[in-house]
């Protein structure tokens, strides 16, 4: 109801408001593989938008705007639905559906929207190791703080953003249904935005919490009596991560796994990063630390990571972006776990005990597409939604340039599958893959149109050998 009320008031202001608006557009596509899968760069951090398997048809109607009121006050929507034909269904998603009031430093969300979260180049990076938009836009209400703020005493020598959230999980999962998102984050800037180098640092924190269990629990380890307990106690405990030990391991009202334990699933980043800003170009480094049972904390996996370097040309034609990374996943803390403060390995990145079908959202993860789940390789014989490739070793480039009217961005990464504690693949099982994207204007019917193309290609031990391309034209409907 509160979200209604919410989508309700501001659908009266935009009415109210808004002086032009942006018509809308539909795409109509088409993708190709000579095999059962979508080319690994063609499909990731798509934001679920393009099929993991099957050759498809698809299209697309999007919609957006954003008004300003005043000087402190905009208001703003979109929508993009788009159906996914293939051989065997017919996939319709409402890929964002949002509204946003903001008002000085704030910015209000509700609904389907776009994100990422941590330090990371937001438009060429492989994915933020927590959440990189891969899946589908989640349903939440988002209080943001989107741009550095930098409180007038200070100058503008530093500055601080970050968000606050609630959001809804599908209930078409096999583990548990009516559950729910946690998500908060802070990010500092020291230097001002003139300056030549300038440091950022800060972390972000999420957190599965809440739900009906839809398997069998018999001793109650997951949930009590299949309910995991959601009051305002409970989310004063989520929200500061504070372990259930603190009040005695109460298995009279929360499951084993809570009752003795943080309630709910809890995991995140520590970033940090420096810029250099140039008149004609800029350096970013960047480096993502996850954290999930502990082993962060005592240094057990700090060899794990996201690390980045992104440059950028301040120019409108030839190369514009070249980004670096390597990612590792492969310490999680070692092959030992127990209560000690040393032993803190097996967290099994991505999965978890009581969420079993993991850090997913709609089939698809929510973090790096690096590490995959069990439908997206056949790594394994099974195909179910859970990671069965998260100890993973990558080496990643990604190119953007412009030439005339053309764009086009690279991408290309050598993954190494490195197995599970006493079930190493020896040797790893090694996967390259590369995409290339293309776009530019055309003239269609006298109308101002976009063409876009991409090819991409699969080669190694993941999955058969494969080849596949897109290709899809946007008008304009007014």
């Amino acid at each position: 109801m509160r979200l209604r009320a919410i989508s309700f008031l501001l659908l009266i202001a935009f009415c109210a408001t808004a002086q032009e608006k942006i018509g809308p557009s539909l795409e109509l596509g088409t993708g190709l593989t000579n095999g059962t899968y979508t080319p690994f760069w063609l499909r990731a951090n798509q934001y679920g938008a393009v099929p993991t398997k099957e050759s498809y048809a698809t299209a697309a109607v999007s919609m957006s705007d954003f008004i300003q009121v005043n000087k402190r006050a905009s208001w703003g929507y979109g929508v993009r639905a788009l159906v996914n034909l293939t051989e065997t269904k017919a996939d319709v998603l409402l890929q964002e559906a949002y509204l946003t009031g903001k008002f000085g430093i704030f910015e209000l969300q509700a609904g389907r929207k776009k994100q990422i979260q941590g330090l990371v180049d937001s438009t060429l990076s492989s994915g933020s190791f927590i959440w990189s938009g891969n899946a589908l836009p989640m349903p939440m209400i988002n209080l943001v703080v989107q741009d550095y703020w930098a409180p007038e005493f200070v100058q503008g020598v530093v500055g601080f953003k970050g968000n606050y959230a609630h959001g809804w999980f599908d209930n078409q999962r096999g583990d548990v249904s009516n559950f729910y998102l946690h998500q908060k984050s802070f990010y500092g800037r020291l230097g001002k935005p003139s300056w030549l180098f300038k440091f950022y640092g800060g972390f972000n924190h999420q957190v599965q919490w809440g739900g009906t269990l839809k398997y069998a629990d018999p001793g109650n380890f997951s949930a009590k009596n299949g309910k995991i307990a959601t009051g305002l106690k409970e989310y004063f405990y989520m929200i500061t991560g504070q372990s259930m030990n603190v009040v005695g391991g109460d298995t009279a009202t929360y499951g084993v796994n809570d009752g003795w334990n943080r309630l709910g699933n809890h995991l995140g980043t520590i970033d940090v990063g420096m810029e250099i800003d140039w008149e004609k170009a800029k350096l970013f480094f960047y480096r993502q630390s996850i954290y999930e049972d502990g082993s962060l904390y005592h240094g057990n996996n700090i060899t794990d990571g996201l690390h980045g370097i992104a440059f950028t040309r301040k120019a409108e034609q030839g190369i514009t972006k070249i980004v670096l990374e390597y990612f590792n996943s492969a310490s999680q803390g070692g092959s030992v776990f127990n209560d000690s403060n040393i032993n803190r390995g097996l967290d099994n990145y991505f999965n978890n005990a009581v969420y079993r079908d993991g850090w997913t959202y709609a089939g698809k993860g929510l973090g790096t597409p690096l590490m995959t789940l069990d439908s997206e390789s056949e790594l394994t014989p099974t195909n179910g939604t859970f990671y069965d490739n998260n100890r993973v070793e990558s080496f990643y480039v990604g190119i953007q340039a412009k030439f005339g009217e053309n764009d086009f961005k690279f991408r290309g990464s050598m993954s190494n599958s490195i197995g599970w504690f006493g079930q190493e693949n020896v040797p790893v099982k090694r996967q390259y893959s590369v995409g290339l994207q293309w776009q530019r204007p055309v003239q269609l019917m006298g109308y101002d149109a976009q063409l876009k193309a991409s090819i991409g290609a699969d080669k190694g031990l993941w999955k058969p050998d494969i080849i596949g391309g897109n290709v899809a034209l946007v008008l304009p409907l007014n």
